[in-house]
């Protein structure tokens, strides 16, 4: 999945424009990227991947990079 599909999707689940998502965008980054936002954001990778994220992989996600390596 493109970065550009990972903007998208973090975006959505902060709730914010996507022009608010930078390259290098990490957890707390931004105020919006709050505990709540993280767990939108989390069943959203889930239910794009249609599968449960495990728990090493769910803690691992800190930026919009790992967003887009665990989409990939």
């Amino acid at each position: 999945m493109s970065l550009i599909a990972a903007k998208t999707l973090l975006a959505e689940a902060l709730q914010v424009d996507v022009s608010l998502i930078e390259d290098d965008l990490m957890l707390g980054g931004i105020d919006e990227w709050d505990s709540l936002a993280h767990m939108r954001l989390l069943t959203a990778i889930e239910e794009k991947l249609g599968v449960p994220l495990d728990a090493e992989t769910a803690a691992g996600i800190e930026s919009l990079a790992d967003v887009a390596r665990v989409l990939a």
